[in-house]
């Protein structure tokens, strides 16, 4: 059997794994919305490098910066003025440089505020119309692109590229109403350094996102390891039992994961192990039958022969007179005293220890509070009428009771369970009832639990009835005659002293 201490550090040693598997929820659930994060930055990055923002850009030129410009460009006579406070106006409204105070965000018209923009416009002569700030010349690597506008391209992709230091060149095609060439439109942005800016967003996200999200996944992981934990632990309690050789505990699983799967496999392996132990119990009980038979047969048989012959000289020795009668008397009263104590040394080797000393409710009252601890199944033992009871009898009682319970424990799913067990003259009855899922008792089983009650009720002349059905649990009553009787010769019963 198992120690306290030994019970004690098992369990604890499943708390242990309890906030293992937390601690696993909680690394895996920070870990996994850092790499989901840094993943966002690095794409975020990726995309500040990548063609696609100058491609944008040159969409946006395309559709809200060069209609603007168109009317100032058509006619016979352009409207130079006018197309430089235009262009003033929309270089204020993309925050370009030079171009004073810039309105609210959402009055953009380019999704990134440039830190430092220019905006030209080129006539179809290739000559400069106008420019914000004020220049004389492009920018350096705008002129290809503007000479493709002013080509009549207007694929984003070959109106957009990159410059020295960083910058992005766009340029666009000023159409007319009738989709006549009126000029072109180009700019040159260059972007802040997000570098600060970037790193400042991913350390206050790192706080405001990481300590939630370690919060709830230490709760989320402290609830989804209890259930597993539990499990474990009906796990640890049956195996403990079994070690014990108490076999009428089972672990109720019906889940299909692993553990499900290991614990009816365990189940099964519990029953093979309990036959084969029952069955060296058998081969065990004959074997000891034989011994008892043979000491019988050398020592008690030969001291009540060796007494009846003393009795016999006695009985000779009176028909001639009293000389001699006490001695022979003496010594056959001294040859049944020693035969008595030699029953008396094989009557308590034979006797259960869980009845030794104790008596059968006493047993079974332990014996039903150390099951329903185990099982998980509430047990209530009434007792009436309590009193001496052949040994026999009590022994054949508890193993139906320990057997009925491990029915009850392996195949009903009951809550409750009620034991009876009532005394009256001449007899003793065993009852028990559960609330569970019930059978078909004519429907032929595979088991032998049910085999082995019916044959110890037998052996001592008594009955045993089963009631059950699919809805209404089990009743299992036992009654036997307090008086065990010798089977084959009908010699009267034996008392136990």
């Amino acid at each position: 059997m198992d120690s306290p201490a030994r019970t004690e550090g098992r369990f604890l040693s499943l708390l242990r794994l309890r906030w293992k598997l937390t601690f696993s929820y909680m690394l895996v659930t920070v870990v996994a919305l850092l790499v989901l994060e840094l993943i966002l930055v690095g794409v975020g990055a990726v995309f500040l490098r990548s063609g696609a923002l100058p491609r944008m850009l040159a969409g946006d030129f395309q559709k809200a910066v060069a209609p603007r410009l168109a009317p100032h460009l058509e006619g016979e006579r352009r409207d130079l003025e006018g197309l430089r406070e235009e262009l003033a106006l929309i270089a204020r409204e993309t925050g370009a440089r030079g171009a004073g105070e810039t309105p609210p965000e959402e009055a953009r018209l380019l999704d990134l505020a440039p830190e430092e923009g220019y905006l030209f416009v080129v006539g179809p002569d290739h000559r400069l119309l106008a420019s914000v700030p004020a220049r004389d010349r492009l920018l350096p690597g705008l002129g290809p692109l503007v000479e493709e506008a002013l080509s009549g391209v207007k694929d984003p992709a070959r109106l957009s590229g990159r410059g020295s230091g960083g910058r992005i060149l766009v340029a666009a095609p000023i159409l007319g109403e009738d989709g006549r060439l009126l000029g072109a439109v180009a700019g040159s942005a260059r972007l802040p350094d997000l570098t600060r800016p970037v790193l400042l967003v991913l350390g206050v996200s790192l706080i405001a996102l990481l300590i939630p999200a370690a919060v709830l996944g230490t709760i989320f992981g402290f609830l989804t390891a209890a259930p597993a934990v539990r499990r474990l632990q009906r796990l640890a309690r049956a195996s403990e039992a079994w070690s014990r050789g108490d076999f009428s505990v089972a672990v109720r699983d019906g889940s299909s994961d692993e553990i499900g799967q290991l614990s009816r496999d365990l189940n099964r392996m519990a029953e093979q192990l309990e036959s084969l132990i029952r069955y060296r119990q058998d081969l065990a009980t004959l074997e000891e039958r034989n011994r008892v038979a043979r000491d019988l047969h050398d020592s008690v048989k030969q001291q009540v022969f060796a007494a009846s012959l003393q009795l016999a000289a006695a009985r000779a020795r009176m028909g001639r007179g009293i000389e001699g009668v006490e001695e022979h008397l003496a010594q056959a009263e001294q040859l049944v005293r020693q035969a008595q104590r030699e029953l008396n040394v094989l009557i308590h080797e034979m006797r259960p220890a869980a009845l030794e000393d104790r008596g059968l409710a006493a047993a079974l009252r332990d014996y039903a509070r150390d099951w329903s601890e185990r099982a998980e199944i509430s047990a209530d033992l009434r007792v009436r009428g309590e009193r001496e009871v052949p040994l026999e009898v009590e022994q054949a009682v508890f193993r139906v009771a320990q057997e009925a319970l491990a029915n009850v424990a392996r195949h009903s799913g009951a809550r409750r369970v009620e034991i009876d067990l009532l005394y009256t003259g001449s007899s003793l009855t065993l009852r028990v009832a559960d609330d569970g899922r019930g059978f078909d008792p004519g429907r032929p089983s595979g088991g032998f639990g049910l085999i082995s009650m019916r044959e110890r009720a037998r052996r001592l002349g008594g009955e045993l009835s089963v009631e059950s059905s699919p809805e209404g649990g089990t009743r299992i009553v036992l009654t036997c005659p307090i008086v065990a009787r010798e089977a084959q010769d009908g010699r009267e019963a034996w008392k136990r002293r």
